[in-house]
């Protein structure tokens, strides 16, 4: 988004993990906020405080700190409407596409044309926020109305997606959608954890009663049908979050309780090198992809009661 010098201001604050600076437009227009973490400690806000300068410092920290994440140099734009964070965020996909196709002028890395678009205005509709390379648009009129454990989470799924990204320098990765998103689940519940809102435990609990509620009634995806976007947003419009969020957390943390946190990042890492999901997936977890499906895939049964 631009600002002019009549709509904007900056307030900066110094939060012990850098600077975070306040850009704020006129009431009806966007806010931006400009988020630089460092390896310093930086308290959560107090419960119930949706203070965003505060919160996303003391995720980024923590991010940095206790799981060895990419230290996250990102903006973050509060788009104060439904209509106006559509605009934006097909606006800012366009960028991020442009971007690639001028750093990557050739060779497979290029990304495609074709559903580009299309996949852009889904995501504008259906998100609450997203995460992109050194960017996180907000839906504040959704998000800013959520209880505060729910937008704490939100807030660090997305902020986990820009970290992904700064793994491989804003490149193109072929992870597996469910690792992605489960991955930033994950994170997402251990924050709010930190913070005080829900314990991890509890919050699976919660998410496994849910996928048991829909298993109920529905067969649910296989982690080898959340490989792709397209994939995933078919199970999304389907059955819902249980089928996608909610088992791509579960068989993440069941992969971090296996093989620790730091072997997920080391996977998204290696993206960087080479974009190749099965050999990134065996070189960092130290097992073929397939056998740990079927690991999990006897595990969940199991845990589903079947």
């Amino acid at each position: 988004m631009k600002f002019s010098a009549a709509q904007s201001h900056v307030l900066s604050a110094t939060l012990g993990v850098g600077l975070i600076a306040l850009l704020l437009s006129c009431a009806s227009g966007p806010q931006l906020l400009t988020l630089s973490s460092t390896d310093g400690v930086v308290e959560p806000p107090a419960y119930g405080t949706k203070d965003y300068p505060k919160a996303l410092a003391a995720i980024g920290s923590m991010m940095a700190r206790e799981l060895k994440l990419a230290p996250v140099e990102v903006s973050v734009v509060l788009y104060p409407t439904q209509v106006s964070y559509e605009q934006g965020v097909i606006a800012e996909s366009e960028r991020d596409r442009e971007r690639l196709r001028q750093k990557f002028a050739s060779g497979a890395n290029q990304p495609r044309n074709d559903d580009g678009l299309t996949a852009a205005r889904t995501m504008a509709v259906s998100s609450v926020a997203v995460g992109m390379y050194r960017k996180v648009l907000v839906n504040e009129w959704r998000v800013g109305k959520t209880p505060w454990p729910e937008w704490v989470r939100i807030l660090a799924h997305e902020l986990t997606h820009t970290a992904e990204r700064e793994l491989i320098n804003g490149g193109v990765s072929a992870a597996d959608q469910w690792l992605r998103e489960g991955f930033a689940e994950w994170v997402g519940y251990k924050v709010a954890d930190r913070f005080g809102a829900e314990t991890l435990s509890k919050s699976r609990e919660k998410v496994l009663d849910a996928i048991a509620t829909v298993k109920a009634y529905q067969t649910l995806p296989a982690l080898t049908q959340l490989v792709n976007n397209a994939q995933w947003l078919t199970w999304l419009r389907t059955l819902g979050f249980p089928a996608t969020y909610g088992q791509a957390f579960i068989a993440v943390d069941f992969l971090i309780e296996q093989k620790g946190v730091a072997a997920a990042v080391e996977y998204f890492r290696l993206f960087g090198k080479l974009n190749n999901r099965e050999r990134n997936f065996t070189a960092s977890f130290g097992e073929p992809l397939a056998a740990f499906d079927k690991k999990f895939s006897a595990e969940f049964a199991h845990g589903m009661g079947k």
